[in-house]
């Protein structure tokens, strides 16, 4: 958890730094070991999700089956998304062919979007469902899930649409600014909600 924490926080620094034309380097000493550390960097963001997911589904009673079909739906969900980044990283489907997009990789980009979208219900219906049954941690788990969701619908929908059609001859600018406000805004949610559901797994 608190692996995820730190990463998450230096995958957000490198970010907003690379949107804002900064240069971000390190001492000589780290260079070397950079590839390693962003290896461990992307492991731990990828697989930390599955673990928690994983571990709050088997510490539920088995009386509340939505909460439980919700959490495996997540489980699922980040599974998918691990095993479909490592084949895309690792080269193992091809993503361009004579200059197209390939079949198998429109197939499989769609799919990820599609779960990506029904994980984001799902974990809306989780957060509600724990905010308005359960109390403690477990009632600002389903808090911090709701916040996670509301980020999600404006900085990936709502925000992008509205500077759009209103930021005219400075889109460039606005757009880089709303990258930065929507990196910052759900890395928070995602920290508050999986530290939420940390603190609820070890009640």
């Amino acid at each position: 958890m608190y692996a995820y924490c730190i990463f998450a926080l230096f995958s957000l620094a490198f970010s907003v730094c690379r949107q804002a034309g900064l240069s971000f380097r390190t001492s000589p000493i780290l260079i070397p070991i950079s590839p390693i550390l962003v290896t461990i960097k992307q492991l731990v963001l990828q697989l930390a999700p599955i673990a928690l997911w994983g571990i709050f589904r088997y510490t539920l009673p088995a009386g509340v089956k939505l909460l439980r079909r919700c959490s495996e739906l997540m489980v699922l969900y980040y599974v998918l998304s691990f095993i479909l980044g490592q084949c895309f990283n690792l080269h193992l489907v091809t993503m361009m062919q004579n200059g197209q997009i390939t079949l198998t990789a429109t197939i499989l980009t769609w799919i990820q979007s599609s779960m990506g979208l029904i994980s984001v219900i799902a974990s809306l219906i989780a957060g509600c469902h724990l905010y308005s049954k359960h109390r403690g941690n477990m009632r600002k788990l389903g808090l911090a899930l709701v916040l996670v969701f509301i980020a999600w619908l404006i900085c990936s929908n709502l925000l992008p649409v509205a500077v759009f059609y209103l930021a005219d001859n400075t889109q460039q600018t606005a757009f880089t600014c709303v990258n930065i406000i929507s990196m910052i805004t759900t890395t928070s949610a995602y920290i508050y909600a999986y530290y939420m559901m940390y603190r609820a797994i070890n009640d």
